[in-house]
């Protein structure tokens, strides 16, 4: 990979962890009122928050990280693909953030590799039932000797935890510059509610 290139990834990386450090405990997408460390923010959960960091570094094309929560519910990808944002945790028909991020090759799931992390990477806890996908994360520091990454989340307000606090996790390694390449052939989502329904919680109900 040229090095400018690779520059180029890292800065977009650092917009999300930039963006993410100063959002960590915001009450509500629209309201930046911090709540108290390890508070619940049930009103502002982990997908949304990892989203909404992709999106201020343009990573999810069409949307900025102040748009309104029913445009992370309902978000139409290029591919024509809709996906829900707000969710990580399985809940057919929809797709998920982990799909966009699948989807769209910007990210790639490399399984529980903390040594590979990077600032701006993605951790998805896999703590559902049966094994499947409950929770999500933004890698803020990279591994430093024998410091685990850190990680800043929502669901409750934590910012720099170690990575394994979010175990069983994978590390989904993300690469700003993949989507230029385009989205993978999926199917459009068929049965996702019309915008104006209720947004669905995730099944798994708040995380750490």
């Amino acid at each position: 990979m040229p090095a400018s290139v690779a520059v180029q990834g890292g800065l977009l990386r650092a917009v999300e962890v930039e963006w993410a450090e100063q959002h960590w405990a915001d009450t509500e997408w629209n309201d930046p009122t911090p709540v108290a460390f390890g508070a619940d923010q049930p009103k502002y959960q982990c997908a949304e928050y990892v989203a909404r960091a992709l999106a201020a570094a343009g990573l999810v094309p069409g949307l900025r990280a102040d748009d309104p929560q029913d445009s992370y519910f309902h978000y139409t990808a290029p591919s024509g693909t809709t996906y829900d944002l707000l969710l990580i945790s399985d809940l057919p028909p929809y797709h998920t953030l982990y799909d966009y991020l699948m989807d769209s090759r910007l990210g790639s799931d490399v399984g529980d590799q903390p040594g590979r992390a990077r600032p701006g990477d993605v951790v998805v806890t896999y703590a559902g039932p049966g094994g499947t996908r409950s929770h999500t994360g933004l890698v803020v520091t990279a591994q430093d000797g024998s410091a685990e990454p850190t990680v800043d989340a929502h669901n409750r307000a934590r910012r720099h935890y170690e990575y394994h606090y979010y175990a069983p996790s994978h590390l989904v390694r993300i690469d700003p510059l993949a989507l230029s390449g385009g989205f993978d052939s999926v199917p459009v989502a068929s049965g996702v509610p019309a915008p104006g329904g209720p947004v669905p919680q995730d099944p798994i109900g708040p995380q750490v």
